[in-house]
């Protein structure tokens, strides 16, 4: 017996031919040193006058040649492995020729049977090695157990076979070993498959070349009836190969059946069942050719290929393998020889259809006409084929689903209201994330357990209910949607309102099969309806509080003013312009609120910004409670703390701390103003702080929404509108600070209002440009005598005319306040100007001059003290083909 292997990669196997070949020279060498001077084993001679020299040379190496030709393929996965009668001819040999002659006659042939069968170089290297290796032990071992002359004796027998089992014991070692590298086969594993057929084969071949030595020198005239044995041993062979080569594809068949039953992507699919069914068939292309209807937003029939010499390949259908596409589809499965792809020598073709639709279709090639794919493998890839294509069916629709299932837990996980599905006794089978968040509950402790075991609930009465069952009683099969609303009771204590959207699914006979429960929190809504009718019933009362005492004393002085006191009347008119001015603060308040609210979005508060000592505003804002301000005590520096601010906004804003910081507290109580300088961090904080009833954990934040209140609405004991913290953090957040608070239940609060400290940097105008504009002349444009004009704190407003830059004609100089520093000079149009700061008292410099022709004169701004810093922007460029004009500076 001999194999031949064709290996698929054969770029990976150097190694293993460099080991192959040494070892086969090792072997000659060993062999032709030991035994080459041995003569044949056997003369026949006597009987056959004719076999001696170069005739016997001649009839030998042809049926040497002719030995090799009779194969049957055996294959091991992707590789191949041919039993041929090469052993029996090489037993022949030995027995009738010198050693030195066989071992030659044996080279010979090898070598002649690689060039006629045109094998790539590293093949014909690998079995011309190996075959030599095998050889060589045949004939050390023969001729070391016998001796020349020998004859057919017991001695000679006994060596023929010891010679022949090592010619197998070789080969099989060396297959072993290839596919382990090319075919990653367990080479142990393919020795203990294999040793027995190999064993048995050996056997035969030492019969057959016996029987031939022997009728050779007892009875010449017989050797044509040795055929007989020999055909009888070529049908065993091709009887062992098939029964192995089932085996092998009753694995791969199996694999197969697995591949289709499992659930995979389309195209993982069709690729996975291309290259087993290449293996299971024995060929060297499978080839699935898809139908445009069977390729979502296809426009080309699509080829997947599985070559086992190129790989794979996806790709647009060539016209030759349209053509088979067409063929499938008009004559159904069949054998095909001719019209094929060029390189091409047979193949199969079978029809993808499934559900009476037709998907495309599968082909398998070969490229050698003497494999043959015939009926019986057409038979398998039929159904194998509809397999296919109930699989990809399967699998695009398995695709759909996922994708609509996807698409449906995107919007459970996504959505801001709780979605819930219960099944017909109210056991959960779907908890989304939102329902986790308001129930406070996750899905894993959910799922599979009754919903009333999982949420306590309240009905519209206060009473507690059934979560499932009051839905659950209103839905009927006329009527499967329903809406309730009813109060969750947290784990933590907290209770939120929900509005729950019971939708029922009945089957024929009106049994309840699922609910599907959508959980709104309506918690804000019924707490913004609520605070809008306290905040209603508030503003009546804080209106009607000051409108009672206007109305009365205005009513007393126009029945009786004339009769009265001018102390009195004094008296009277001095209460209806108190109330009045405290009516007017309510509405200022709510319009300040109104405005805020209208504009938070987009920007903030509108405040007139510029520097002022936080101290001496802090002062004046503690000084401005009449009787109630002695429990006020203020802690403030020494000197003045200055701050980007509006000072106006500042006063209302520690106003209003101040005031709630004596409104909850016991009469009596102390309330500090702390004033605390961070210079590192470039803050000023003044901290308001009380020993009043304090503010709940959970609402220290929502103080400052609008018209919250801390109070029980029917148990309050003070007034107002719940406007003044939101107004007043607007403000902050306007000016650049911030206010924030943190309070203990029954201890009291502390209220912390931030602003940025104005240092060095902002008096030099690196602060953003506030307060300051140019003037406009009757036509809405600039005008350059029109005044640039910087509001101070509030005591005074300083201006002068400043000369506004004409294009071409301008080179003055600016206009100079005497007063403290920051200067501005314009830059060219379109690369912005240069800020210089000066030294304080002293007054700025002017840096650079304008040139005519590009639009920039200098300008020298100097503001006094406690006046707004400012910045004048680049000037804008001119419109294509005009000349450039004057910007606004502010």
């Amino acid at each position: 017996m001999t194999s031949t292997s064709e290996p698929s990669a054969a770029a990976r196997l150097p190694r293993l031919l460099l080991g192959t070949a040494l070892l086969s020279a090792l072997t000659q060498v060993v062999a032709r040193l030991v035994v080459a001077d041995d003569g044949p084993v056997v003369h026949v001679t006597a009987a056959l006058p004719w076999a001696h020299g170069w005739l016997l040379l001649g009839v030998l190496l042809v049926l040497t040649v002719l030995g090799d030709q009779l194969s049957v393929p055996l294959r091991h996965g992707e590789q191949t492995e041919h039993l041929t009668f090469f052993e029996a001819a090489i037993l022949l040999d030995v027995a009738l020729l010198p050693a030195d002659a066989a071992l030659d006659l044996g080279l010979l042939a090898m070598v002649f049977r690689e060039v006629v069968r045109r094998r790539p170089p590293q093949k014909a290297v690998f079995n011309v090695s190996m075959l030599a290796t095998a050889a060589g032990a045949l004939v050390l071992v023969v001729h070391l157990l016998t001796g020349p002359g020998a004859g057919l004796g017991w001695r000679t027998v006994v060596a023929l076979v010891a010679g022949t089992l090592a010619f197998a014991a070789v080969n099989l070692l060396h297959i072993s070993r290839l596919l382990a590298v090319v075919a990653d086969v367990a080479p142990w594993q393919l020795v203990r498959e294999e040793a027995r057929l190999s064993t048995v084969m050996a056997l035969g071949n030492v019969a057959l070349g016996g029987t031939v030595l022997a009728v050779s020198t007892a009875a010449p005239a017989m050797l044509p009836f040795t055929v007989m044995p020999a055909a009888a041993l070529l049908f065993a062979y091709r009887a062992a190969a098939q029964e192995a080569e089932e085996r092998e594809r009753t694995t791969r068949l199996l694999e197969l059946s697995q591949l289709l039953a499992g659930r995979r992507e389309a195209d993982d699919l069709l690729a996975a069942f291309l290259e087993l069914a290449r293996q299971v068939f024995g060929a060297d292309l499978a080839l699935a050719v898809l139908d445009v209807g069977a390729q979502p937003g296809g426009t080309h029939p699509l080829s997947v290929l599985d070559d086992r010499e190129q790989g794979s390949d996806r790709r647009v259908a060539t016209g030759a393998e349209r053509r088979l596409l067409e063929r499938a589809a008009l004559d159904g499965a069949g054998a095909l020889t001719d019209d094929l792809p060029e390189g091409w020598a047979r193949a199969l073709v079978a029809p993808l259809e499934a559900e009476g639709r037709r998907l495309g279709a599968v082909v398998l090639a070969t490229r050698d006409r003497s494999r043959a794919l015939g009926t019986r493998e057409l038979t398998l890839l039929t159904p194998t084929a509809s397999a296919l294509a109930v699989a990809l069916r399967g699998a695009a629709h398995l695709r759909r689903v996922e994708e609509e299932t996807g698409k449906l837990q995107a919007v459970v996980d996504q959505s801001s209201d709780g979605i819930l599905v219960l099944d017909g006794a109210g056991v959960v089978q779907l908890w989304s994330p939102a329902v986790e968040r308001l129930s406070g509950r996750s899905s894993a402790a959910a799922l599979g357990r009754p919903l009333p075991a999982l949420l306590a609930t309240r009905g519209a009465d206060g009473t507690p209910c059934d979560p499932f069952l009051v839905g659950r009683s209103l839905l009927l099969p006329a009527e499967p949607q329903t809406t309730v609303e009813v109060t969750l009771l947290r784990d933590d204590g907290e209770e939120r309102v929900v509005r729950c959207a019971f939708a029922g699914v009945f089957d024929d006979d009106g049994v309840l099969q699922r609910v599907v429960v959508i959980v709104h929190d309506v918690t804000r809504e019924r707490q913004v309806e609520r605070l809008k009718a306290d905040f209603i019933a508030t503003v009546s009362h804080e209106l009607r509080t000051p409108v009672t005492p206007i109305k009365g004393y205005a009513d007393l002085l126009r029945r009786r003013g004339d009769r009265m006191t001018p102390e009195k009347r004094n008296e009277c008119l001095d209460v209806i312009v108190d109330r009045a001015g405290h009516l007017a603060r309510l509405v200022e308040d709510l319009l300040l609120a109104s405005r805020i609210s209208a504009t938070e979005s987009a920007s903030p508060a509108q405040v007139d910004m510029g520097r002022d000592d936080l101290a001496a505003l802090t002062r004046r804002a503690c000084a401005d409670f009449g009787a109630d301000g002695e429990r006020v005590t203020a802690v403030l520096p020494d000197g003045p703390v200055q701050v980007a601010c509006d000072p106006v906004r500042v006063i209302q804003v520690l106003t209003n701390l101040v005031g709630n910081a004596l409104k909850y507290s016991t009469p009596g109580t102390p309330v500090q103003v702390r004033l605390v300088v961070d210079g590192g961090g470039g803050l000023a904080q003044v901290e308001v702080s009380d020993s009043g009833r304090g503010i709940p954990a959970d609402q220290v934040e929502r103080v400052f929404e609008k018209f919250h209140r801390v109070e029980d609405p029917m148990r309050m004991t003070t007034g107002g509108t719940g406007l003044g913290l939101y107004i007043a953090r607007q403000l902050a957040t306007a000016m650049g600070g911030a206010l924030s608070c943190r309070s203990t239940l029954n201890v009291g609060s502390t209220f912390v209002f931030t602003l940025p400290l104005a240092g060095e940097e902002l008096a030099a105008g690196a602060g953003p440009s506030r307060g300051l504009s140019v003037g406009r002349g009757a036509s809405g444009r600039p005008d350059a005598g029109a005044p640039v004009s910087a509001a101070s704190d509030g005591d005074a407003v300083v201006s002068a005319p400043v000369p506004v830059p004409v294009p071409g004609r301008d080179r003055g100089a600016g206009v100079g306040l005497p007063v403290d520093a920051v200067a501005v000079a314009a830059g060219t149009p379109g690369q912005g100007g240069t800020v210089a700061g000066g030294t304080p008292g002293q007054g700025g410099t002017v840096v650079g001059d304008g040139r005519a022709g590009q639009g920039t004169s200098p300008v020298a701004l100097r503001r006094g003290r406690n006046a707004p810093p400012w910045a004048v922007p680049p000037p804008r460029p001119a419109e294509p083909g005009g000349p450039e004009a004057p910007q606004p500076l502010g």
